[in-house]
């Protein structure tokens, strides 16, 4: 039978017979069925509620009749031990009786004058025991039905509830708290659990008082706090190692590059392939700027000027190709299964006349090189052929350009008198705009527009005819500089 039915029968609440179900007085049928609990009474637990009633109106503690269930032969005892606590009850019981009889509250102002009186109406009487304190309000455990939640509890933040919501929740009987297994959701539902979850634990599972609640709920706190900060540290451990780990093996690997780098770098294959070339570097560059035997939009492009005279590396790299199969030793060295076929180290060169290879190397696992062959890559040296041409012809193009107009702004009139044949160009002459950008594509460069700055009568001049990127242009136009700059070179 139900609870509702077995309370009609006993005269018992709801909330008694589960608190007697908690203290494992009695222990009816209880089943799981569509994610709620069932519990079914038998007429035998029914009847041993009445008798733990008539107990409780008797005054015998629940651990008496925990000790007369289980060892029958103790009940005499317990039984006479009742009796002399009762009689001594009553006893005191009279005694207050017999004061209060006497005992006149007319005109009172103050519990001071009473008891004043109290004792006085006592003379030869033993002081009356004082009344017992009334009981707390409990309606723990009976959910939406409680209507009362101790202040101290609905208040109080739950970090049992907020850093182990599953765990906390299926030991409270706050099943809600599985919500917070719900990506995203889950985690915004987390604070409203740490802050409503103290209330719900005490509406959804009985408690004997305030206190025995706040006691489990400091344990639940102590084991969260502890079981997430060892959970952390042991994130952060893991993090760490491997790390470690992951800047060890970088090391490794760049050491090896290193060494294979200088193992490459000291066959006498690679020396006779370049056949004497010099590796291209930024000084080469800037000395080719700064010579200016030829002009290319980007200055790294002046490597092509001098065709069969540099090289220079795009990228090297190694790759370990047997270290699936490698096994650590008890050292804790890596072992690899190959003698000589644990490396290989790839290199792609480009030489100055556009030719590109790709340089394979075969070593071993000291990172010494046995193997030398170079590859020719075809479709890269097409491409930097086509690149090579389009700069070139970008480069001329452009110098005739310049060369032509400059011809023409020195003849214009506005110029002649300006400057007549006192001039010199400190920077320029330089097109107005120039765009490269269809020139490696197979069209033709953008360039239009003049700009000088000029030098004459100790002053500075701009000389200049604006143009727009739709090839329209203005009229030439000069004017001076309000600074001259210093041109000493100190």
């Amino acid at each position: 039978m139900k609870i509702g039915e077995v309370g009609t029968l006993t005269g018992l609440t709801e909330r008694t017979i589960r608190f007697y179900m908690q203290k494992e007085l009695i222990s009816p049928h209880t089943e799981w069925r569509g994610g709620r609990e069932y519990t079914d009474f038998s007429e035998e637990d029914v009847s041993l509620l009445k008798a733990i009633a008539t107990l409780r109106e008797l005054s015998f503690s629940l651990e008496e009749i925990r000790t007369m269930e289980q060892t029958p032969d103790a009940i005499p005892s317990i039984v006479a031990a009742r009796r002399d606590a009762a009689k001594e009850q009553l006893h005191l019981a009279e005694n207050a009786h017999a004061v209060l009889l006497k005992l006149d509250g007319s005109g009172v102002r103050d519990i001071s004058a009473l008891a004043e009186r109290a004792r006085a109406a006592a003379a030869e009487k033993p002081h009356p025991i004082p009344p017992t304190r009334p009981r707390e309000i409990n309606e723990s455990g009976m959910g939406d039905r409680c209507g009362h939640v101790p202040f101290e509890i609905k208040e109080k933040w739950n970090w049992g509830a907020f850093l182990m919501p599953v765990w906390w929740g299926l030991y409270n009987h706050v099943y809600q708290a599985l919500l917070t297994c719900i990506p995203v959701f889950g985690f915004f539902y987390l604070f409203h659990l740490g802050g409503s979850g103290s209330e719900l634990a005490w509406k959804h599972r009985y408690w004997e008082s305030v206190e025995h609640f706040k006691k489990i709920q400091r344990r639940w706190a102590l084991a969260a706090v502890l079981i997430t900060a060892s959970l952390l540290a042991l994130n952060i451990g893991i993090y760490i190692a491997s790390n470690r780990e992951a800047a060890r093996l970088e090391a490794e690997e760049a050491a090896m590059k290193e060494k294979l780098a200088a193992s490459f770098e000291a066959l006498p294959e690679w020396h006779a392939f370049l056949a004497g070339r010099k590796e291209w570097t930024k000084e080469h560059m800037r000395a080719a700027e700064e010579a200016g035997t030829a002009y290319a939009p980007n200055p790294s492009d002046l490597f092509y000027f001098e065709e069969a005279e540099y090289y220079r590396i795009l990228y090297s790299h190694y790759f370990d190709f047997q270290a699936a199969g490698a096994d650590i030793s008890d050292a804790g060295e890596v072992v690899f299964p190959g003698e000589n076929e644990a490396l290989s180290y790839r290199v792609q060169v480009q030489f100055s006349d556009g030719s590109e290879y790709e340089i394979l190397c075969e070593g071993d696992e000291n990172g010494s090189l046995l193997t030398f062959s170079a590859v020719p890559d075809d479709a890269a040296t097409e491409q930097n052929m086509t690149y090579i041409k389009a700069v070139k012809a970008a480069g001329e193009l452009r110098a005739a350009y310049i060369a032509e107009r400059t011809a023409e702004v020195i003849a214009h009139p506005l110029f002649v008198e300006t400057f007549g044949e006192d001039h010199t160009f400190v920077n320029g002459p330089l097109p107005g705009f120039e765009s490269y950008g269809d020139i490696y594509n197979g069209g033709e460069l953008e360039i239009g527009g003049f700009y000088a700055e000029v030098m004459s009568g100790g002053k500075l001049y701009y000389v200049e005819i604006p143009a727009e990127l739709d090839g329209t242009e203005g009229e030439l136009s000069i004017r001076e500089a309000e600074s001259v700059p210093d041109m000493s070179g100190k």
